[in-house]
């Protein structure tokens, strides 16, 4: 019925099809498990309380339906530097909102609006032209700030010359 080339193929793709699984789990667990269980609510909250203890970085985000503590192991010198007291942070959660969270995803992080006061840093603007940023004054022969070439008022054309 099954020839041996047939067979061996067969076997061949078993195993290799295992060998896959095993191997590649570790670079698509997060978005293989993700695919399987259903696709993430995004939670929006604030934080409120943001507290270092070694290698992970505890989080106190309160949301509409109430406070969660989220607790980064992954990634948390990288996430202490994006976050701060006050960010606006949405999460994906797979059921929506949970007390405990242990790595959750972060979708996005918003600041709040700055609010420059006596402390903020001004750009010097001694030496920048006026309308203009640091570093980016217009040219004295600038050939948009010419006037066009006129024979008797009207503009001349280099096309019909």
């Amino acid at each position: 019925m099954f020839s041996r080339k047939t067979a061996i193929t067969a076997l061949a793709g078993f195993f290799l099809g295992i060998i896959t699984a095993i191997v590649a789990r570790p670079y698509l667990g997060q978005n293989l498990q993700e695919a399987v269980s259903g696709k993430r609510e995004s939670v929006s909250g604030l934080v409120t309380v943001k507290q270092r203890q070694g290698d992970r970085l505890l989080l106190t985000i309160v949301t509409r339906d109430g406070a969660s503590l989220a607790t980064f192991e992954k990634m948390a010198e990288e996430i202490n530097l994006l976050v701060e007291e006050g960010d606006t942070v949405a999460l994906g959660l797979r059921g929506g909102y949970e007390p405990f969270l242990q790595d959750p995803d972060i979708r996005g992080v918003r600041k709040p609006p700055f609010r420059g006061g006596p402390a903020a840093v001004q750009p010097d603007t001694a030496t920048a032209a006026p309308d203009t940023l640091p570093g980016m004054e217009i040219p004295e022969t600038d050939t948009l700030l010419t006037k066009p070439d006129t024979v008797n008022g009207r503009p001349t054309s280099r096309w019909y010359d």
